[in-house]
C-alpha cells in the first residue's frame, strides 16, 4: 500500500503565481501531469504521494513541507 500525504491546493497556486508559472508549466518542470496540478489547485487540498510533493516543491524551489496543509 503506498502512503498518501496531503497538499494545500492554494499553497501551490501562490507558489506557482509567484514564480509566473502556469499550470502547463508548472507539470512540464515537475515531470506529472498537467491534470494533476489542476486537480490539486482545483479542490484545495487533495491527496498525493510524497514524490509528487517533492517534485512539485523542487519544480517551486520551496520546501515540500511548505506545501502541506497547517495542522
Amino acid at each position: 500500500m503506498l502512503t498518501v500525504v496531503k497538499i494545500d491546493g492554494h499553497k501551490v497556486r501562490a507558489a506557482r503565481e509567484r514564480r509566473f508559472l502556469s499550470q502547463r508549466e508548472l507539470a512540464d518542470r515537475a515531470g506529472i501531469n498537467h491534470n494533476t496540478i489542476w486537480r490539486i489547485e482545483g479542490v484545495g487540498s487533495a491527496e498525493v504521494h510524497p514524490r509528487t510533493i517533492r517534485k512539485i516543491a523542487e519544480a517551486l524551489s520551496v520546501d515540500p513541507a511548505s506545501l502541506t496543509p497547517q495542522e
